[in-house]
């Protein structure tokens, strides 16, 4: 199997989220990747854009792009956007002790990224927040298993 990568930018607003998780996922699926580690990615996708969507530009317009590369050893998604600086990486591991109801509201969808991604990295590069994101794909007997969420 070689190297393909897809590329997509849209406008920063929730009506083309699903169009930036839907060219991930197929692009996952047409390459076998497992059910389970597409949903992963799915999920992790959706969180890290759904956070440009709604703080990247404030009451601005901007863009957001998608770019996804699968090899033979992993999937990476790196999700880029001219909005304000933000390091996702430098927010604090939520305390996830006591009650759902002592929380305060937000801070987990870095969290959520960070355990069902490998490899998450962040840098801003020529006015560019940067945001990749990657899982080792699995190999062996059990890379075509589900949990069945």
């Amino acid at each position: 199997m070689s190297r393909e990568t897809r590329r997509i930018t849209v406008p920063a607003t929730l009506e083309h989220l699903a169009t930036l998780t839907v060219t991930v996922t197929d692009l996952l699926r047409e390459h076998g990747i497992p059910e389970k580690n597409v949903f992963e990615v799915d999920l992790a996708v959706d969180e890290a854009c759904t956070n440009v969507i709604r703080y990247a530009y404030g009451a601005g317009q901007g863009e957001v792009t998608v770019e996804c590369t699968v090899t033979p050893d992993e999937v990476e998604v790196c999700i880029s956007d001219h909005g304000h600086r933000f390091d996702p990486l430098a927010v604090e591991t939520p305390d996830l002790t006591g009650g759902v109801e002592d929380r305060p509201i937000g801070g987990l969808g870095v969290h959520l990224i960070r355990s069902l991604m490998d490899r998450v990295t962040y840098e801003y590069r020529e006015g560019k927040n940067i945001l990749c994101m990657a899982k080792v794909r699995e190999r062996g007997a059990n890379a075509g298993e589900s949990d069945h969420l």
